[in-house]
């Protein structure tokens, strides 16, 4: 009995062992393994950013007193998998930048925030939509609940700088949350035209996150539209200066 009593102890104490290293899995160190991921994301990124600012700027045409101002440029192709773009979120903080990656697969999660296929082009008609985790692999949403109508969603996609402004669902009512709770099926929150959010074609922006923070029984919305675009030669759009 003594012996029996000694394994099962022992096994308990294992098994607290092994629960405890998976909590500090979860809760560190994918973390860890974002934050570099995002990093070398990153460096990918500005090596892009550069070539774009080092390109020739066309000539100007003659007779004109003074060139025009440059012009947005056509997005870049998304390669499955890859990063094209980072995305700022000044209600989150100064610091808060997370690259976006072409496609929500489990894997491309963990580098960073995933647009979803076939949805629109940074910028472009239909709905830009991108999803990232809530909680663990450095938690890029984890403030989503606090996102309020009029916040700036800033993308920049290595050619352009695009500017989007919540809006308020239309399920709120008179709420001014901008945030919209639903179930994971719910597939027309990332239609062209948000089934929830609006009734006519635009320039949409939606991000999507799970919701409790350490499950994913319910999927958190907002829904924007595209305010701005602006060239990346024109330097950084006043949305994003003026985040404190």
């Amino acid at each position: 009995m003594r012996t029996a009593i000694r394994g099962l102890g022992e096994g308990f104490i294992t098994l607290g062992v092994v629960i405890l290293l998976f909590v500090v899995y979860q809760l560190y160190w994918t973390g860890v393994l974002a934050r570099q991921a995002r990093a070398d994301e990153l460096d990918e990124l500005h090596k892009k950013m550069k070539q774009t600012l080092a390109a020739p700027a066309a000539p100007a045409a003659v007779g004109t007193a003074a060139p025009a101002p440059p012009a947005p440029g056509p997005p870049p192709a998304y390669e499955d998998g890859k990063s094209f773009a980072v995305m700022y979120i000044p209600r989150f903080g100064s610091g808060w930048k997370w690259t976006v990656l072409a496609n929500t697969d489990t894997d491309t999660l963990k580098k960073g925030l995933g647009w979803y296929t076939g949805s629109a082009k940074a910028g472009q008609d239909g709905n830009f939509a991108v999803a990232g985790h809530r909680k663990t692999y450095g938690d890029p949403m984890i403030d989503f609940p606090d996102l309020r109508v009029g916040d700036k969603v800033i993308v920049n996609d290595t050619v352009n700088w695009y500017v989007y402004t919540l809006d308020k669902p239309v399920v709120n009512g008179t709420n001014n949350k901008a945030v919209y709770k639903t179930l994971p099926d719910d597939t027309g929150v990332v239609a062209p035209v948000p089934v929830k959010g609006f009734d006519k074609p635009g320039k949409y922006i939606t991000l999507t996150t799970c919701e409790p923070e350490y499950g994913s029984s319910h999927r958190l919305i907002v829904w924007g539209h595209l305010e701005s675009v602006q060239p990346l030669s024109a330097g950084e759009p006043a949305a994003l200066k003026g985040a404190s």
